[in-house]
């Protein structure tokens, strides 16, 4: 078939293109970038800033807000919330160290704001759960999630006895369903303490908990359970063992505490505390006569054999951080926050104590991290993300 010389198909294309160029002519550059080459620059740029990019134009708004880019993006990030007097800072954390002998620790400040009267149950895939205590009479407050980049906040309801912070409860994520729950436990009797417990559960998204039964644990010795593989883990001290909860199950599975158990004697340990490093559990034991601590990881999770020694520090003395609590109309005490934040590839390990950061290399010792000479009251580690807590009320 013969092209007819009227048919002025192909110049259309042509001016077509030309427009398509001069239109991208006009656009700046950074805005044509494809999205890897787009993350390694957001990589480079601190969060609250980045948070602000997400407002530059469609594409990015999308790109940032999407959780696996989000999730890729901040997979190499470290950061801490710390909480000082009257001020609440993320910060990014930079390893520039050039090996195990060798502390070079940089902090990248972001300001931001939480309610006063706060206590942090626990940080979860860049959602912060809090106690937010509003009254000294019942009811004592609410239980609340954050994203605390974006500022979203999240109500949850009340628990049936409104009493939030008379016994342990936990916050964590189930991978295998992708639902985020909270247990919390309450005692049979209003009057006198019991080990005996009732446990109730509730499903983000779900509007109630849910009590699903009793057990006989004694978890008294710390108030908030910590995160690993999908459960949430508590110290039994009286029975000498560790208090697993299958997020996903909804059971109890019992764990074993690390050899210093028995090595240290147990009359010689002055604290245990639960932290996660490098995404296995670690439990750091203190024993004050010696001024030593030894950290311990459970490299693979549920199994005894996979207890491994970390690293002993000594002439570190850790005092007793502790929690405030009603209970049957009187305050109680209970241990706080764990004294080791991280652990990083080379060796290092990063302490909260004393309000102060610490960094820890073989070869230097205990070393301060300076963050403006503010007086810390609580760090913890907090994954960056953008994911506000409505989009996980569907579970």
């Amino acid at each position: 078939m013969t092209k007819s010389i009227y048919d002025d198909s192909g110049e259309n294309e042509r001016v077509s293109s030309m427009e398509k160029q001069k239109k991208n002519h006009n656009i700046p550059y950074i805005l044509q970038l494809p999205s890897h080459i787009l993350g390694e620059i957001f990589r480079k740029i601190q969060i609250k800033t980045l948070l602000q990019c997400r407002f530059v134009c469609k594409f990015w708004h999308r790109l940032l807000s999407d959780p696996q880019f989000t999730e890729q993006l901040f997979s190499g990030t470290t950061c801490l919330l710390l909480r000082g007097c009257g001020s609440d800072h993320l910060a990014t954390l930079k390893n520039d160290s050039l090996g195990p002998n060798d502390v070079a620790l940089k902090l990248l400040k972001d300001t931001i704001v939480l309610p006063k009267e706060v206590n942090i149950v626990s940080s979860c895939n860049g959602l912060l759960c809090f106690y937010k205590l509003d009254s000294w009479n019942p009811p004592y407050g609410r239980l609340y999630i954050s994203n605390p980049i974006t500022g979203e906040s999240l109500a949850l309801p009340t628990p049936p006895d409104e009493n939030v912070i008379s016994f342990p409860c936990g916050f964590g994520f189930s991978p295998m369903s992708g639902a985020y729950k909270l247990v919390r436990f309450r005692g049979t009797s209003q009057w006198r303490y019991e080990p005996y417990r009732e446990v109730l559960v509730l499903t983000v998204g779900s509007g109630a908990w849910r009590s699903i039964g009793n057990f006989w644990y004694d978890l008294d010795y710390m108030l908030y359970g910590v995160c690993v593989s999908g459960f949430l883990h508590w110290i039994d001290w009286s029975r000498a063992l560790i208090c697993a909860f299958d997020l996903e199950r909804e059971v109890f599975q019992e764990l074993p505490l690390p050899p210093s158990w028995d090595l240290e004697g147990r009359n010689n340990i002055s604290r245990l505390d639960f932290s996660v490093l490098q995404g296995c559990l670690s439990v750091t034991v203190t024993v004050d006569s010696q001024r030593k601590m030894s950290i311990w990881v459970m490299k693979e999770h549920g199994v005894k054999e996979s207890w491994s020694l970390e690293l002993t520090i000594g002439g570190v003395i850790v005092p007793r951080p502790c929690q405030q609590f009603f209970r049957n109309g009187r305050i109680s005490l209970k241990f706080g926050d764990g004294p080791v934040l991280l652990k990083f590839g080379d060796g290092q390990v990063l302490l909260f104590n004393g309000g102060k950061l610490l960094a820890h290399a073989s070869g230097k010792g205990l070393v301060d991290v300076e963050f403006d000479g503010i007086y810390l009251i609580s760090a913890h580690v907090h994954i960056p993300s953008f994911v506000s807590p409505k989009h996980i009320i569907g579970g």
